[in-house]
């Protein structure tokens, strides 16, 4: 095993504190230093435990197997969500903020317990929409503590400002609301991605993807939109960013197109045939340790691939091609990927060991849903078609309280 902990100069130092612990039950003389060693072992003991769980997951046998379940939210207050989600941002851990296709922005706040035991402790709280905008909001991104951007598919953008976004704040008295001068004529905010601090690439019509840029002058923003920058990918569908500067778009076609923001322009660094079938959707998947450098790529009839990028040198790691539906959402956290299809299937990925796997037999079907949104470790929120949020939590090994609270002999 690859162990991050030497396990016999733990188990030695385990036995000498318990020798002098003895001793002290004997004379009644505690080391001063004593107290400082437990809390060393005990760090120890964690860092010893998180690297065990994979193993417990993948090599033991007869223990839990991992299982999703669905449990509904509990929803608070006056007003409520009756549309399809266009975009979401979460400002902070308890705190999201929305858009629909019906052109409502509003605020949503969940209670998150520190244990999830009790699902009836959930409960969720929806804002009065926003009254200042009528647009649907293509893109949501959060400047800073205090200030949101909202790009509108009809060419706005708005400064949402506040001091109150620790918690639910109050549309009508806590929030302003700026519109943002620009300096084009632009004809609207379609798909869109932040590559760095500030820029941006958006949809322009025609198949072009153009750079913009937020400016902040004398304490005013204003976009600036580099309309000689650009770059034009046929019949594109999906578009993710990979690190500083450089993202992936796919099309219908299942191409993969790698671009590079460099020297002032966008270039095709590399294009891949990648799925037999149209992109719905490309995500960064979240290792069980951070690490993001793995991508799903999702398609239509089922189709779906993973791949790593280490220097620019794609590898596959899985390909399926016999799921059922056309795979429209995928979000990730901490080892774990959900992945909805429109036939009413909730797919579960984990990663063990650094390698993604399906597991089939946690799948979850006859659940029509609209949108998957991650919330903590083996917890997502899903919306379904009437516009109430679920709770799906994932029962597997996570921490090391899992480990301990697993019978000992069985």
């Amino acid at each position: 095993m690859n162990l991050s902990v030497h396990g016999k100069d733990f188990k030695d130092q385990v036995k000498d504190l318990r020798t002098k612990l003895n001793e002290c039950l004997t004379n009644g003389i505690l080391d001063e230093d004593f107290e400082e060693q437990l809390d060393k072992l005990s760090q120890i003991e964690e860092e010893l435990l998180s690297d065990l769980i994979p193993y417990y997951r993948v090599y033991v046998d007869n223990i839990t197997k991992t299982s999703m379940q669905i449990n509904p939210i509990k929803q608070l207050g006056a007003f409520s969500f009756d549309s399809f989600l266009q975009s979401t941002l979460r400002i902070n851990k308890t705190l999201f903020i929305t858009s629909s296709i019906d052109s409502k922005v509003q605020f949503f706040h969940i209670d998150i317990p520190d244990d999830f035991s009790n699902h009836n402790q959930l409960e969720v709280e929806w804002s009065h929409p926003i009254k200042e905008i009528k647009e649907s909001i293509s893109f949501i991104y959060k400047l800073n503590d205090k200030e949101i951007l909202l790009f509108g598919v009809r060419g706005r953008c708005y400064l949402l400002s506040s001091d109150n976004f620790a918690q639910m704040p109050d549309v009508n008295g806590q929030i302003k609301v700026k519109r943002i001068q620009t300096d084009h004529d632009f004809s609207g905010f379609g798909r869109c991605i932040a590559i760095y601090d500030g820029l941006f690439v958006v949809e322009n019509g025609d198949e072009k993807l153009n750079l913009f840029e937020i400016v902040k002058e004398k304490d005013e923003y204003h976009l600036v939109f580099h309309k000689d920058i650009y770059c034009t990918i046929p019949n594109w569908t999906a578009l993710e960013k990979i690190n500083e500067d450089y993202f992936v778009v796919g099309t219908k076609m299942g191409e993969l197109y790698f671009i590079k923001y460099e020297n002032r322009q966008l270039t095709i660094t590399d294009k891949v045939n990648f799925l037999n079938d149209e992109i719905r959707q490309i995500r960064c998947l979240e290792h069980e340790n951070g690490n993001e450098n793995s991508f799903i790529v999702t398609g239509n009839k089922g189709h779906l691939k993973i791949f790593s990028l280490y220097e620019n040198v794609i590898t596959i790691k899985i390909e399926l091609n016999d799921l059922i539906g056309n795979l429209f959402s995928v979000q990730s956290k901490k080892g774990t990927a959900i992945v909805l299809s429109e036939d009413g299937i909730i797919y579960l990925l984990e990663e063990n060991f650094g390698n993604w796997y399906l597991n089939d037999e946690a799948a979850i079907k006859e659940v029509f849903l609209t949108n998957v949104l991650k919330l903590e470790i083996s917890k997502y929120l899903l919306m379904d078609v009437e516009g109430k949020l679920n709770l799906l939590d994932i029962d597997r090994i996570d921490t090391p309280k899992d480990l301990w609270d697993l019978p000992r002999y069985q």
